[in-house]
């Protein structure tokens, strides 16, 4: 089988540069013609790679958990919320008015930190299941007043307070004779219409802010409806108040008609407001209901087992037995390939320093094979010999063979093309 004398490499786009012979590896050179660029051990890489991934899971992991602690600017009814659904134009209000506003996240933290003095509020009630609906009673009992600022269905049947809810048929109207709102207030935008029971609440109860109710259907009658209501306290239970007009805390509808100056005047009764948003992670699950598994309990099992696989499977396929070691190719590939790949990977790296020193590692193997020297011949006795061989002044043969690096890619072709030229007058003596 015949072989190439030689190979050439393409560097850029640019001709082809003269490179080791098929079949053979990078010829071995005199020291001064070896890689002279500053390189890393395997272990020092593999050693920075680990570091550079467990830096960016921690920044990442770290990003996560600050953007999944932020409230969204549009979450219902939240303290810190800045968009339209927010209420963090009435926080700043009531804080500007020397109110201590805190928010807390679960019913724990209200019976840890309430007490005589303290309102406290629950912004989106929705999100309270009955356990701890029933729970907030009993953690708000020595605060001054407990506020219900979205009285949903669910949660005023859950407490038995007395009152229905209903779709609102027309707009609330003035009146109201509650300590926090005047006669003449109008609020706006209401979301539910609290109508009393058969079984209502005492005759202390205030009802604020009428509304038209929708008609029972048993007796066509049209029932009494109100925009809030105020609850007496009991010996057990704080005064509560059960808000139909959410919306009017809310950053985009503060500031109509009344709604700001009710707001802070129910919310600011005391010195400190104790703002619970409750989240499913801080209440949990209702104690109070049988609820069915999510998942058959061999699932658990099976999930592990998988676990187990797959760090087995890491382990096996992560393992190193010890150095990398050159094997035979399953087939015959033309060495012409191999050192265009070669020649792309550099250019692909921009390693011009890299290349330079395999083209003249090559040429100066050639070089001393066709002037009868040996592989290992020093520069100082390869340099004269190549000047008389060819006729080229020794100083121009010492620059392309131990000069400087090229700093760009015609650089680089102009040295390769040199290189060959030199080579082409080399004879043997």
């Amino acid at each position: 089988m015949s072989t190439a004398p030689s190979t050439r490499v393409g560097v850029a786009g640019a001709p082809a540069l003269t490179a080791p012979g098929p079949g053979t590896d990078e010829p071995s050179a005199p020291t001064p013609f070896a890689d002279t660029a500053p390189r890393r051990s395997p272990t020092w890489r593999r050693v920075l790679t680990v570091v550079a991934w467990f830096l960016g899971v921690a920044l990442g992991g770290l990003a996560i958990a600050v953007v999944s602690a932020r409230p969204a600017p549009d979450e219902y009814l939240h303290p810190d919320g800045t968009g339209p659904a927010g209420t963090r134009a009435l926080v700043e209000v009531l804080r500007d008015r020397g109110i201590d506003v805190d928010v807390v996240g679960g019913v724990d933290d209200v019976r840890d930190a309430s007490g005589p003095g303290t309102t406290v509020v629950v912004g989106n009630s929705d999100l309270l299941n009955r356990t701890s609906a029933i729970e907030l009673l009993d953690a708000a009992a020595d605060a001054d007043r407990l506020v219900l600022l979205d009285a949903a269905p669910g949660v005023l049947a859950d407490l038995d307070l007395g009152l229905d809810v209903q779709a609102p048929s027309s707009d609330p109207r003035p009146g109201c004779d509650a300590g926090w709102a005047a006669p003449e207030d109008v609020v706006s935008r209401a979301s539910w219409t609290l109508v009393p029971t058969t079984d209502g609440p005492s005759e202390a109860a205030t009802e604020c802010f009428p509304l038209r109710g929708q008609k029972r259907p048993e007796d066509g009658v049209v029932a009494r409806g109100f925009a809030v209501v105020d609850l007496p306290g009991t010996a057990t239970d704080a005064p509560t108040t059960v808000v139909g007009v959410p919306d009017a805390a809310t950053n985009r509808f503060v500031t109509e008609a009344d709604n700001a100056g009710v707001m802070v005047r129910l919310l600011g009764g005391s010195p400190r407001l104790l703002w619970l948003h409750p989240s499913a992670l801080d209440l949990g699950a209702d104690t109070g209901a049988e609820s069915e598994p999510v998942w058959p309990d061999w699932l658990r099992g099976v999930l592990v087992l998988l676990g187990l696989a797959f760090l087995a499977l890491a382990v096996a396929r992560g393992r190193r037995l010890g150095r990398l070691v050159p094997e035979p190719l399953p087939v015959v590939v033309r060495a012409v390939e191999t050192t265009e790949s070669r020649a792309e990977l550099y250019r692909a790296a921009r390693d011009r320093p890299r290349a330079a020193v395999v083209l003249r590692r090559a040429s100066a193997g050639r070089l001393a094979a066709r002037l009868g020297l040996r592989q290992s011949t020093p520069p100082s006795v390869l340099v004269p010999a190549v000047a008389d061989a060819t006729g080229v002044p020794a100083a121009e043969v010492e620059r392309l063979l131990v000069g400087p690096v090229p700093t760009d890619d015609a650089g680089l072709v102009t040295l390769a093309r040199q290189l060959a030229h030199l080579e082409e007058k080399a004879r043997r003596p």
